[in-house]
């Protein structure tokens, strides 16, 4: 071993095992700040640490185990990756990058710095030549998320979701609902999932006995559910569960009964617009002598369906069911009495 500034005591061998356990439990990371005050020692102390572990905590070919990335009071401490990408081709990464963009609205959480560094490291083995032909990619590649939410405050709760998600563990949940009104469940989350700028997780709820969604920006508190021991509690992952069953039909996020609709589309333009996207896997179109096309889905829940069809206007008609059609008639009359002339 090389020489020591100063021997290494006891209380300094633990609090360097600590930190060696406590990267393998935060894959993305742990900052310089979270490490110093977890072990409450001084910044000057952790730098020793931290110096301790690259020269000494090496691999079989004698490269450090452990890496600092970023810097000033964003440093963190992480294990080094042994994933290499030298031959990855520049067109295979500039589609990673591109598919990275598209989480643009996770900015600030767990997952956004778990896919930022992973781009860093494949970016990283990257030839020179690679590296220079992929240089200006954010402005190459660019996504303009869809009404994103803010995660930018829930870190915490996404990181303690993620390591549920991944040890099949079950969950404590306060939950604030849409009007406040709090929730505790006894959760087992199956799936993260993400939907229109916003995540969802999808899992069991001893409180419904039932499949539930639940808004991540809605979780006021989530911490894990331990036995006596203090262990974590697990769940035994459904081998039937499929994320998809429990979309298939709706018409967004939002579940409800199995709806036959019949919409009237009064434009060419909008036509060509809900023609060019999958609106809903059901959708069907019937054009008409008169130039009106009849557009028909069997849907289940019409909430979201409801809201995207004001979004366009006078441009769709519902002609069926009537209770729909009724519903967004007085949606239309009360927005047109918002705007009459005082």
């Amino acid at each position: 071993m090389k020489k020591l500034h100063r021997k290494p005591t006891y209380g300094a061998a633990i609090r360097l095992a600590r930190i060696a356990a406590g990267l393998f439990s935060r894959p993305y990371g742990w900052s310089f700040k979270s490490i110093a005050e977890s072990l409450d020692v001084s910044e000057r102390t952790l730098a020793r640490y931290v110096a301790v572990l690259r020269s000494e905590l090496l691999d079989w070919h004698g490269g450090p185990l452990v890496e600092v990335v970023g810097t000033g009071g964003e440093r963190k401490l992480r294990l080094v990756s042994s994933m290499k990408a030298a031959e990855a081709s520049s067109y295979q990464v500039a589609l990673l990058y591109f598919s990275l963009t598209v989480l643009k609205f996770l900015e600030g959480t767990v997952l956004k710095e778990g896919v930022e560094g992973l781009w860093e490291k494949v970016f990283q083995n990257l030839s020179l030549t690679q590296q220079t032909r992929l240089s200006d990619l954010e402005r190459k590649f660019y996504a303009v998320p869809y009404a994103p939410k803010d995660y930018t405050d829930f870190s915490e709760q996404l990181d303690v979701i993620l390591r549920a998600l991944l040890d099949q563990t079950r969950l404590k949940v306060d939950y604030a609902g849409l009007t406040g009104e709090g929730r505790q469940h006894d959760f087992d989350p199956y799936s993260l999932i993400a939907y229109r700028g916003g995540l969802y997780l999808l899992g069991h709820s001893a409180r419904s006995k039932a499949i539930i969604y639940l808004a991540v920006e809605r979780i006021r508190s989530v911490e894990f559910i331990r036995e006596p021991d203090g262990t974590p509690v697990r769940f035994i992952f459904p081998r039937n569960f499929d994320p998809a069953s429990h979309t298939e039909g709706t018409f967004g996020i939002v579940d409800g009964p199995e709806t036959k609709v019949e919409l009237k589309i009064h434009s060419e333009q909008t036509e060509a617009y809900v023609r060019s996207r999958t609106i809903h896997r059901s959708q069907r179109f019937t054009h008409r002598r008169d130039g009106t096309t009849i557009m028909t889905m069997t849907v289940k829940g019409t909430t979201e369906l409801a809201n995207w069809i004001m979004s366009m206007g006078p441009w769709i008609e519902v002609l069926k069911p009537a209770t729909l059609r009724k519903e967004i008639a007085q949606r239309h009359a009360k927005a047109a009495r918002l705007y009459r002339a005082r």
